[in-house]
């Protein structure tokens, strides 16, 4: 029986066991050739911590793979591509939404129409990003107060 494309569907609950994840970590610093010291720099700047056990959520630690995995040796950890961290994508289009005057209900509409979905938290890390992207480029387009 097919369903519906527009269930709501559960969030991915995050695994107990992380040492997966925590074990491509490693290998990836590695690979990038960097000791502790590299490491903790890079988690500085990244995170606002130099240790990787306060990285204490698990899309924290995936967000973390993720970015050393598309590091290119040799490369110097402050000069790294820093991730995208929900966090501040979520941040980010707190503001747009501020900046554009919209409520929940304009912000939710929005969203049913472009990305078929009823809130922020049931997008992915990239459509999030899209999202934000979405209401900067309505900002850009909407007549200045001095044109209205």
């Amino acid at each position: 029986m097919n369903q519906p494309p527009n269930l709501l569907q559960e969030p991915t609950p995050e695994p107990e066991d992380w040492s997966e994840e925590l074990t491509a970590v490693e290998m990836e610093l590695q690979r990038l050739n960097w000791d502790r010291s590299k490491e903790g720099q890079y988690l500085q700047r990244a995170f606002g911590h130099s240790s990787r056990s306060r990285l204490v959520r698990y899309g924290d630690l995936v967000a973390y793979l993720k970015a050393l995995r598309i590091l290119e040796p040799p490369l110097e950890p402050t000069a790294a591509a820093l991730p995208l961290l929900r966090p501040a994508l979520l941040k980010t289009s707190d503001e747009l939404l501020g900046q554009l005057a919209w409520g929940a209900e304009e912000g939710r509409a929005f969203l049913v129409e472009h990305f078929s979905q009823t809130s922020r938290q049931q997008l992915s890390d990239a459509q999030l990003q899209e999202f934000n992207q979405s209401l900067q480029q309505l900002l850009l387009n909407a007549p200045s107060p001095q044109t209205a």
